[in-house]
């Protein structure tokens, strides 16, 4: 009977767990409830959470409620900043300090004076008590900038340091074939909309391709004259064109006193989703469509950029991606043809640390490859590169070249 006695009592352990009771007991810090829910991204540094504390005395539920809302943002939610099981095992060893109830006050940025309810409960350990839920603000940046501190969490300076952080391009959405930035110019609320985004960005030390204020725009033509089933979308062009590794659309829209925000996050080298969120406002009658917009987008950027960070982290380990298109500008035979495609081919694989074969048709080669600094530190050297080893059977001239994207031309060889 012993091991069954065991099993059971295992199986309530976890059905507390389940339900968000499993916590800390009289000698230890750690919250005993772990119930608690995202209300809004309030700041790019604040979050605000309703969340549920269990005492004895309602004082000490108050001090769990604190708790229990840290604890979201650390392991919890869809972006917690504990998201690795690494992280997670560092952390056990500061966990106690952590949440020790004089410390945890370091995180917690404003308290609402009503709660949202009390109830009397009975606690884990079977006396009676109290469950209290109210509304806490979790200072996100504090809170992440101690784990950096603690050697749980990379930083992002160390991980620019590493490995850098991705150009990001900012745009509204726009139907194909339309351009984004004429909805830039002539729509004040996407305006706004834009600078909100951006200003998240330069907050988290992302480089921010600004597309209105580059002269690579003149790629432009010649990607649509070159990039054959892709001439309709021009925010995936432009983001090409301007050289980012990440490009995020968006659209806002207002009625009434409520805003609400899509923002979407794409690969730029091709044009993959890496994350969509849609964020609204409160319903607030009388307040500007620029802060209903903000308070929207606030809602949903910071889900984003967790993507697009975890995205990078892991891309970047291979190297920086291109996209590479090589096109056939002057007449081969076939054979001839076959040839020069098999020799690119073989380049990829001997002379790249990851490479992928997108299309291969007669006139039209389509490869991604990922490149060390090592190897090749910017796009010119890709260039130079294969000019230099197809130098006798083809001629290599670059019709595009830029940060991410190289087009170039085979012409027949010189002599």
């Amino acid at each position: 009977m012993r091991p069954l006695l065991v099993s059971l009592t295992m199986v309530a352990l976890c059905t507390f767990d389940a339900f968000g009771f499993l916590g800390g007991g009289d000698d230890s810090n750690l919250p005993v409830s772990k119930q608690a829910s995202l209300v809004e991204n309030y700041s790019s540094s604040e979050v605000t959470i309703q969340a549920s504390g269990m005492g004895r005395k309602d004082k000490d539920a108050i001090v769990d409620v604190r708790k229990a809302a840290v604890y979201f943002v650390l392991f919890q939610g869809t972006d917690p900043l504990l998201n690795s099981d690494g992280a997670q095992t560092k952390f056990e060893a500061i966990q106690e300090e952590l949440f020790d109830p004089q410390n945890i006050m370091k995180y917690i940025s404003w308290e609402a004076n009503k709660v949202v309810s009390t109830v009397r409960t009975r606690l884990p350990d079977g006396k009676k008590g109290y469950k209290i839920t109210k509304m806490v603000r979790v200072n996100k940046k504090a809170l992440t900038d101690e784990l950096v501190a603690k050697g749980i969490i990379t930083s992002r300076k160390e991980l620019a340091e590493e490995i850098g952080l991705p150009f990001v391009m900012v745009i509204p959405e726009a139907p194909k074939g339309s351009p984004p930035l004429g909805i830039l110019e002539s729509d004040k609320g996407a305006k706004h909309a834009a600078a909100t985004i951006e200003s998240f960005l330069t907050a988290r030390k992302y480089d921010v391709v600004v597309p209105s204020a580059s002269e690579q725009l003149n790629d432009m033509g010649a990607l649509q004259a070159e990039l054959k089933g892709s001439e309709e979308d021009i925010s995936y062009q432009l983001a090409l064109a301007l050289g980012s590794d990440v490009y995020i659309t968006f659209n806002q829209q207002v009625q009434g006193g409520k805003a609400t925000a899509s923002i979407r996050a794409y690969e730029t080298s091709t044009a993959r989703l890496l994350g969509t969120e849609t964020g609204y406002s409160e319903n607030r009658p009388g307040t500007t469509p620029n802060a209903l917009i903000e308070e929207a987008i606030n809602d949903a950027i910071d889900k984003v950029l967790s993507r697009i960070r975890s995205y990078w982290e892991e891309d970047a380990k291979r190297g920086m991606q291109y996209k590479i298109v090589f096109k056939f500008v002057d007449d081969f035979g076939m054979d001839q043809r076959e040839e020069i495609q098999w020799a690119i081919s073989d380049l990829f694989d001997e002379s790249f640390a990851y490479s992928k074969e997108n299309v291969v048709t007669d006139k039209t080669l389509d490869y991604l490859a990922w490149a060390t600094p090592d190897d090749f530190k910017r796009a010119s050297k890709i260039y130079r590169f294969f000019k230099s080893e197809m130098a006798g059977e083809a001629t290599i001239r670059r019709m595009v070249l830029n940060r991410k994207l190289l087009i170039l031309g085979i012409h027949a060889p010189s002599f």
